[in-house]
C-alpha cells in the first residue's frame, strides 16, 4: 500500500514539472522583437500647369539672315586725282553729304566756256524772237548751249560727290591726293567706286516660301522675328515689303522682302534670323502645355494623385496643345515627370 502510494506521488510530480516546462520562463539577455510599421507610399515628383483659354497661333517658321537694305559704290565715271576725301569707314553720313572732291581744273575751264556760250545763248534768243535771227542759226546755237550745259552738271557730279542715301561707310578704295580710276573687275568684297555706302536702317530679308505659305503672306503684313545674336532681347518685327506673284523657274519658290526697323544699329547684317509668319490664328482655345499630352492623354491632378485621362487634342503648336474634349479649364495637368507616371500615383508638386 505504501509502495503504491509512493508511486502515484512520482507519478503527480512528473505530471507537474511537464505542465510547468511549457510556461513562459524569463529571457535574460535577449533583445525583444517589435513588428515593423507600415511603409509610406512613395510620392512621384512632378511639374504641373493650369489649363488656360488664350490665342494659338499656326506659324511657319523660315530661318534667313539679315542683309543690308541696299549699298551703292560712289566714285566719278572719268579718272582723275583725288582732292579731298573727308569720311573713314565706319562713319555715318546723311543724303546728300559731301562724302569726296575730285580735281576741278576741268570743271572751271568748261564753266568758263558755258558761260560764254550761255551769253551767246542768251542774246541769239532775243534776236530770234524779234525775227532779226533765222531759225536755223538759232536752233544751232540752242543745239550748243544744251550739249554743253548737260557736260557741265556732269562734271560738277563726277567733282563733287554726295551721298545718294543716309548710310555708313563700309569701304574707301584710295586716299587724298592719289589717283582714281574705277576698277574694270573688282575683287570680291572691293568698292568698285571711291567709296561703299551701306544702308543699314532698315535692313532686309529675303525669304523663299512655298505655294502653302505664300497664300497667307500678304503685302504690308507683319511678322515676328527671333534673333539669337541681338544685344537686345525684346520682341523684333518687321513688316512684309513685297511679295513676288510669280514662282522662280527653278525653286518653285515665291520671293518674299520683309524690311526690318533697325533705328538703334543693334542688328547687324549676317545675322541670322527665325521668321514667323503666321498661318491661321484662333482665339479662346482650351491650351496646356504641349509636353502635358503624351498619346491623346494626360494627367490630371485631385487629391494628391495623378489620374490618367483621354483626351481629343485639336491644334499643336511648339509649346501648346488645343484640347477639344476630355478635361476641363483651369484644371492642373502634369507637364514633367509624366512619361511613365502609373494612373492614380501618389505625386509631390515641384
Amino acid at each position: 500500500m505504501k509502495t503504491r502510494t509512493k508511486m502515484l506521488i512520482v507519478a503527480c510530480g512528473i505530471t507537474a514539472a511537464a505542465i510547468c516546462s511549457g510556461c513562459k520562463q524569463p529571457s535574460f539577455g535577449k533583445k525583444t522583437v517589435q513588428a515593423a510599421p507600415p511603409a509610406e507610399k512613395i510620392k512621384v515628383a512632378v511639374s504641373v500647369a493650369k489649363a488656360v483659354r488664350q490665342e494659338l497661333l499656326q506659324e511657319r517658321k523660315i530661318l534667313a539672315a539679315l542683309q543690308a537694305y541696299r549699298d551703292a559704290d560712289v566714285g566719278p565715271l572719268a579718272p582723275g586725282r583725288v582732292k579731298s576725301l573727308p569720311v573713314q569707314i565706319g562713319d555715318y553720313v546723311k543724303q546728300g553729304q559731301i562724302v569726296a572732291r575730285m580735281d576741278d581744273a576741268t570743271l572751271v575751264a568748261t564753266e568758263a566756256q558755258f558761260a560764254s556760250i550761255k551769253s551767246q545763248y542768251e542774246r541769239s534768243q532775243s534776236l530770234y524772237q524779234s525775227n532779226a535771227l533765222p531759225k536755223a542759226q538759232f536752233e544751232g546755237i540752242e543745239a550748243q548751249y544744251t550739249a554743253m550745259k548737260r557736260q557741265l552738271e556732269s562734271l560738277r557730279e563726277n567733282t563733287t560727290i554726295v551721298a545718294p542715301f543716309a548710310g555708313v561707310v563700309t569701304s574707301r578704295a584710295v586716299e587724298e591726293g592719289e589717283l582714281y580710276s574705277a576698277p574694270m573687275a573688282p575683287m570680291p568684297g572691293q568698292s568698285k567706286g571711291l567709296l561703299r555706302i551701306t544702308q543699314l536702317d532698315p535692313l532686309k530679308i529675303d525669304l523663299s516660301v512655298d505655294d502653302q505659305t505664300v497664300q497667307h503672306v500678304k503685302k504690308g503684313m507683319q511678322v515676328r522675328l527671333i534673333i539669337d545674336q541681338a544685344a537686345d532681347t525684346s520682341a523684333l518685327f518687321g513688316r512684309v515689303e513685297y511679295v513676288n506673284p510669280q514662282a522662280d523657274a527653278s525653286s518653285q519658290a515665291f520671293g518674299v522682302r520683309v524690311v526690318v526697323p533697325n533705328r538703334n544699329n543693334r542688328l547687324r547684317p549676317g545675322f541670322f534670323a527665325e521668321v514667323h509668319i503666321i498661318l491661321d490664328k484662333k482665339q479662346n482655345a482650351l491650351c496646356v502645355p504641349r509636353s502635358s499630352v503624351v498619346d491623346e492623354k494626360l494627367f490630371v491632378v485631385e487629391n494628391g494623385m495623378a489620374l490618367s485621362k483621354k483626351v481629343s487634342v485639336g491644334w499643336l503648336t511648339d509649346n501648346f496643345a488645343e484640347i477639344l474634349s476630355g478635361i476641363n479649364e483651369n484644371e492642373t495637368v502634369v507637364v514633367k515627370g509624366n512619361k511613365a507616371l502609373p494612373d492614380s500615383a501618389q505625386i509631390s508638386i515641384q
